[in-house]
């Protein structure tokens, strides 16, 4: 295998790969910070995996999780075969770069995917209803112990992120009102609760069933948490939607660009 110094077309086609395999690692990079995110380890992953979308009857959680190991595998194989090109052009071997250039073409194909169903998920995320319909779903008890993982779940949420519900609490009347715990069974159904003990202001594990009545029964304004767990959601689900769409789009162009060359 004889090696000759590259034409110009080959020393751009080398500058572009050697950008390709960057953006390959970006990839890998990317899906990897989303598989291993923080919410994997608190509660709100849990949440995640109860909010349904209408992308195959999904949860945001699974399809999000789905969607990034998909981007991690695009991006080893974008990394690997990039190696071939450059072999190709270095020792001038045409089969190696028209195998290369129908490979980078096909792998456009998992890249459009993703970008296109990661952007319709976090879309549909947004969607307060979806949320409380999770909530009014899976929220059964006001209990951290011999509790529902779900209801587990939302109340860890409420306690460490300091919100309460989905929308702002303001009177006794907010999100818990069509939940089971209000409407089948629990300490808000026999109206001795309005909203759980985990939204009680300076609440922890080991103080939970202490918490003030002030608070979870007659939700007097300074004693839970009034803000919403809405953006507490809406920030844990996708966060890194635009280093997402920056790195698959730019790797794109890039394929482009080498398949034109």
């Amino acid at each position: 295998m004889g090696y000759s110094c590259p034409s110009e077309h080959g020393i751009a086609l080398i500058i572009i790969n050697k950008m390709l395999l960057g953006m390959g690692v970006g990839l890998i990079i990317v899906g990897s910070l989303v598989v291993t995110d923080g919410s994997n380890t608190d509660h709100v992953r849990q949440v995640l995996n109860s909010i349904t979308v209408t992308i195959g009857s999904s949860t945001v959680g699974s399809l999000v999780n789905t969607l990034s190991i998909l981007m991690i595998v695009t991006g080893v194989a974008i990394f690997v075969v990039t190696w071939f090109s450059l072999l190709g052009i270095i020792f001038q071997k045409r089969f190696l770069l028209i195998t290369y250039a129908i490979i980078v073409l096909l792998l456009l194909i998992p890249q459009i995917t993703v970008i296109s169903l990661w952007n319709k998920t976090e879309k549909e995320s947004r969607d307060k209803d979806k949320m409380i319909e999770a909530l009014n779903r899976g929220y059964t008890k006001d209990k951290i112990i011999n509790s529902s993982p779900l209801s587990r779940s939302w109340n860890f949420m409420f306690m460490t992120h300091s919100c309460c519900g989905v929308n702002p609490v303001l009177t006794t009347t907010n999100d818990f009102d069509n939940t089971p715990w209000c409407t089948t069974e629990g300490s808000c159904q026999a109206t001795s609760s309005q909203i759980p003990r985990a939204c009680c202001i300076n609440i922890t594990e080991s103080t939970y069933n202490s918490a003030p009545t002030s608070c979870h029964a007659s939700v007097n304004p300074g004693t839970y948490h009034l803000k919403g767990c809405y953006d507490v959601i809406k920030k844990k689900m996708l966060p890194l939607t635009p280093s997402t769409n920056g790195v698959i789009v730019t790797t794109i162009l890039l394929q482009v660009s080498v398949a034109i060359l």
